[in-house]
């Protein structure tokens, strides 16, 4: 059975629980290097303006990061612009957490059914059912997932041509 502490914190075997927001900063900053100020842009972006850290919030964060060694200084630019880059314990925490891929779907899953619980089933959104339909595709057996790819294809030419 899945007990959750905290829905959307994760921790390595041992080491630190970790948030969200962790997460994110390490899986932008192994894209590229950034300040605080571009993470939060690139953090508003991909969540289409619907979370953003408050500065309070991220810059703590991006020290504490720091000073485990997750995190380095790749320059200081104008007016003392910090831009960040991942070091190699950084992309192994990240890898690590990136491992946790199946503990984050029974999150996901395990949000959705409150979701449901709480709004009723005629408001579940479609993005919901997609990643269902996603989530399912992925666990498969390989050897089934042409076919289910198959399925899915057909049934979109079918929406396409409604």
């Amino acid at each position: 059975m899945f007990i959750m502490k905290n829905i959307w914190k994760f921790a390595p075997e041992d080491g630190k629980e970790r948030g969200l927001l962790t997460l994110l900063v390490l899986h932008f900053l192994e894209k590229k290097p950034q300040s605080g100020y571009e993470l939060l842009k690139e953090i508003d972006e991909t969540t289409d303006s619907t979370w953003v850290p408050n500065k309070g919030t991220l810059y703590p964060l991006l020290k504490s990061l720091e000073q485990e060694g997750l995190i380095q200084v790749k320059e200081v630019g104008k007016r003392s612009k910090i831009t960040f880059e991942l070091t190699e314990d950084g992309r192994q925490m990240l890898s690590t957490l990136k491992g946790k891929k199946e503990e984050a779907e029974t999150r996901v899953t395990f949000f959705k059914k409150l979701h449901r619980e709480v709004f009723g089933e005629e408001n579940f959104s479609f993005i919901n059912f997609m990643m269902d339909v996603r989530f399912y595709v992925e666990d498969l057996p390989e050897e089934k997932k042409p076919a289910a790819i198959k399925i899915l294809q057909t049934a979109f030419d079918e929406i396409k041509n409604l």
